[in-house]
């Protein structure tokens, strides 16, 4: 029997995902597993890679590598639809890089942070889902994206746009 156990560091910026194998006749006994270090937003990842490792069958393998593959389009399709979202809504390819590129992400205006990611969350992916998730991951770009102080309404404008664009994607 092969069981998953994920421990956390304690400063919750890494998390170990642990396989134990327990052998059948004796649940407790001559346990061994390996850890690996992965970030925290990469523990889904390496989740089903290591399972991918272990799959009994050559058809378990290409389901979970199909899970895999839309976990990574999900992805990018969420860090796309950011990506965009900070283009359409500075003035220059510089402002967007620095936004991008930005290290801080304190919030000067709490208020128009807060509308900003629940028009996101509304609009394009809803980061309470466990399947976009990784969403939430990408909000401190828009926190850096709202210390350029566009207008509220100017961001919101993007991510109609870019939602649009989503809703045309997926049909």
């Amino acid at each position: 029997m092969l069981l998953l156990v994920v421990l956390v560091s304690i400063s919750h910026k890494y998390c170990f995902p642990c396989y134990v194998r327990v052998p059948a006749n004796s649940p407790f006994s001559e346990v061994a597993y390996t850890m690996d270090r992965v970030a925290n937003p990469d523990v889904p990842v390496a989740i089903l890679q290591k399972k991918i490792q272990s799959a009994e069958s050559p058809a378990e393998k290409e389901k979970l590598e199909g899970e895999l593959h839309e976990l990574m389009q999900t992805r990018e399709a969420i860090r796309d639809s950011v990506v965009q979202i900070i283009q359409k809504s500075t003035d220059s390819e510089e402002q967007a890089q620095r936004v991008q590129n930005a290290k801080s992400t304190e919030i000067t205006n709490p208020k128009a942070y807060k509308d900003i990611v629940e028009y996101y969350k509304k609009k394009c992916f809803n980061f309470h889902e466990p399947k976009y998730e990784y969403a939430l991951r990408q909000m401190s770009l828009l926190a850096s994206l709202s210390q350029e102080q566009p207008s509220v309404e100017r961001i919101k404008t993007a991510i109609d746009e870019v939602s649009e664009n989503l809703k045309k994607d997926v049909s």
